[in-house]
């Protein structure tokens, strides 16, 4: 059976916890090597999970010819770059959220994705969850009707993150490896902000693959409080299709305390909805029909596998791409909308002509 020949750009938190062991034990996938621009770093993670490839310069990598995928795990502000790099020396992309922070940067690597047939995919984990997939079918299929009106909450544990102190959630995340640079969602010249950049772009993300809609307009509120980045977000918007939306965000959650992140879609003909950190799922018709759909278990619910698992079906010209760029761009597209209102105290409008 042939591998796909994958590479992961950056050592960090996230590569060292979840996408590297995830690749080294999918029997499609073949980590071929890493890159990293901090040598100490880069020969720990090599050494650690026995990959022979190591690059300090990611560019070398792509000139290797070795990889067909690589999967993009730096901090926020070197996403498009790399990004850009690696589409056009014609290798399939997967990079975490948030994809890019400018919306021009967007929407010129799908461009870059589309002309060059390769796959952009962006890290939106819960995408890959049946009950995600179940919520986008039911929505798209027209049983709700016309979407009017989507709710959603999405309160998390990030809040030392956000504060340079992240060694307070070894605890919960025990970074086998290595934990995040303090500055990593501290500065926002390198994240881009806090609890829009970190959290919303999940959440949004969802709501625009669910839906299949894209956002023309936001009208924000941003808190940070005593830290350098937003971490209370309250956002309100409109659909193309004229629906209106209101998305609230927190970081605050301590590490004992549930989060909790849940959509609401309300239509013409019914309403949805999907609580994507407990696992349930259910929906409601005006004809009177009532679906509840069979619970995730715990290890569904969040399968930082998939995504990584994904990029290798796709370089092997296998399955379907559920998280693309493009709806990595409409999140994009949203959040610069919501953070240019948030600071202007006025609505913001998004150039639905671009692409």
């Amino acid at each position: 059976m042939r591998k796909a020949r994958i590479g992961v750009i950056g050592t960090g938190w996230w590569a060292t916890q979840e996408h590297i062991p995830s690749l080294k034990r999918y029997e499609k996938a073949d980590l071929v090597a890493l890159a990293d621009p901090n040598p100490a770093k880069l020969a720990k993670a090599a050494d650690y999970y026995d990959v022979d490839g190591q690059y300090e310069d990611y560019r070398d990598m792509l000139a290797s010819g070795k990889v067909e995928g690589v999967v993009i795990a730096v901090p926020h502000a070197y996403h498009y770059e790399i990004a850009r790099d690696a589409l056009d020396a014609g290798v399939h992309v997967l990079v975490e959220k948030p994809m890019v922070l400018k919306s021009t940067e967007a929407w010129d690597l799908v461009r870059r994705a589309d002309n060059s047939k390769l796959q952009l995919m962006v890290g939106y984990t819960f995408h890959f969850t049946r009950h995600a997939l179940e919520a986008r079918r039911v929505v798209q299929s027209g049983a709700l009707g016309e979407i009017r009106f989507i709710s959603g909450l999405f309160a998390s544990m990030a809040q030392h993150f956000f504060s340079g102190k992240p060694e307070m959630m070894d605890r919960v995340f025990g970074f086998p490896l290595t934990r995040p640079e303090e500055t990593s969602y501290s500065d926002p010249t390198i994240s881009g902000g806090g609890q829009g950049q970190t959290q919303i772009t999940h959440a949004m993300g969802m709501v625009f693959w669910v839906t299949g809609l894209r956002s023309v307009a936001t009208s924000a509120f941003m808190e940070s409080f005593d830290l350098a980045v937003d971490v209370v977000d309250a956002v309100s918007y409109r659909m193309e299709n004229g629906a209106v939306g209101t998305m609230g965000a927190t970081g605050t959650v301590m590490p004992d305390q549930p989060q909790n992140q849940e959509f609401i879609y309300y239509g013409s003909e019914g309403f949805l909805r999907q609580d994507i950190i407990n696992g349930r799922l259910d929906y409601h018709l005006n004809d009177g029909t009532s679906v509840e759909v069979t619970g995730m278990a715990d290890e569904e619910i969040y399968p930082t596998h998939l995504p990584s698992w994904r990029l290798a079906d796709l370089v092997l010209g296998e399955g379907e791409n559920l998280a693309p760029g493009r709806v990595g761009a409409y999140t994009v597209e949203f959040l610069e909308a919501a953070y240019s209102s948030a600071e202007s105290g006025q609505s913001a409008r998004i150039d639905t002509s671009v692409p």
